[in-house]
């Protein structure tokens, strides 16, 4: 096993923070590659493949910056103070006209059914190098760029429709709607706007509604309010994954949310390490891990996230941890990372 221990408000108070790495193109690529300037790394969420690129199957958000809507599992958030948040989120976004309708965003990235909107920005992962649609508003935010759970103006540019080229700036959005959905006169050039997005967590999770500058997802959840609470069923996770040993990762924090730990378990090893179960992976982050930290405090929240052969720690470009892979590090979709300010510039 591998535990590392982060100090958030002393990290903070230094410069460093914690954000999301993929590759620049979409493509699977190994975590000492995908992010060679962060201090330490592991692992993220589950993923799939579309074509030769791959993409994660729950939030992700960077930079404070949408990159993939939640689904119906647990997920790993950080504001922009630095405080900790494990919980599963709903995503309500929406358009704010001129007239005061309220229309509802649908999707990210994609092509729009008759009645649907659908935005796209400069973070937005698509397929190609265009958007197809009945109609399109080309938006400019007139201040700061949209962040999750914050409301901005943006002023319409232009009205295209069927096509145009996708090249888009922070700060710049497409809203390509079906034909059933808009209508030339619902607003126009030269109007404002308001876009927001608002990421709102379950009830029971008691978590705070901020501005989330990084999030990853993963599940399910194993540590809940203090006490084990392996959560596969609930997650749409099945017996057979929660209940064999395989290699984990996962993340956690402390009660007070001053202490996020990463941790790693190898396996599919004999003789070396088996792995284990998420009840085994419950029970070390919620009553042992106080025997192998600093702080000498367990997990109060905690989550798993992907494992088997992507299950990877690295510390300074050297991964630290046995990958279960023959052939080494496995090519992931995401990671978690944590960024020295020098990368960050």
């Amino acid at each position: 096993m591998n535990v590392l221990e982060v100090d958030l408000p002393a990290a903070w108070q230094n410069g460093l923070r914690l954000r999301t790495a993929t590759d620049p193109d979409g493509r699977p690529a190994r975590i000492s590659a995908m992010a060679p300037e962060a201090l330490a790394a592991v692992n993220g969420d589950f993923y799939v493949f579309d074509g030769p690129r791959v993409r994660g199957l729950g939030l992700e958000i960077r930079d404070g910056c949408l990159q993939q809507p939640p689904n119906d599992r647990s997920a790993f958030a950080v504001s922009d103070q630095g405080k900790p948040y494990i919980a599963r989120f709903g995503l309500r976004a929406g358009l704010l006209t001129p007239g005061g309708a309220d229309l509802v965003i649908a999707g990210f990235g994609r092509s729009p059914r008759a009645h649907e909107l659908i935005l796209y920005d400069a973070c937005t992962a698509v397929r190609g190098d265009s958007i197809r649609a009945e109609v399109g508003y080309l938006l400019q935010a007139l201040s700061t760029a949209l962040v999750i759970n914050d409301t901005v103006s943006a002023r319409v540019q232009q009205l295209r429709r069927q096509a145009w080229p996708l090249l888009l700036a922070p700060g710049q959005w497409v809203v390509a709607a079906g034909d059933r959905q808009l209508t030339d006169d619902r607003f126009a050039p030269g109007d404002t706007v308001g876009v927001y997005m608002q990421l709102q967590p379950e009830p029971e999770d008691s978590v705070e509604v901020v501005p989330y500058t990084a999030a990853i997802g993963g599940g399910p959840r194993i540590v809940r309010h203090g006490g084990v609470s392996v959560e596969y069923a609930r997650e749409s996770f099945s017996r057979f994954f929660a209940e064999e040993r395989h290699p984990r990762t996962a993340v956690g924090h402390s009660h007070d949310g001053r202490w996020l730990y990463l941790v790693t378990v190898d396996g599919r090893q004999p003789g070396y390490s088996v792995g284990m179960t998420l009840a085994e992976l419950a029970s070390f982050m919620n009553s042992r891990l106080a025997d192998f930290t600093e702080s000498a405090t367990n997990a109060y929240q905690a989550m798993n996230l992907d494992g088997g052969g992507s299950t990877t720690m690295v510390i300074d470009r050297q991964v630290v941890n046995s990958p279960s892979e023959q052939t080494g590090e496995r090519p992931v979709a995401n990671a978690l990372v944590l960024l020295r300010p020098t990368a960050r510039q």
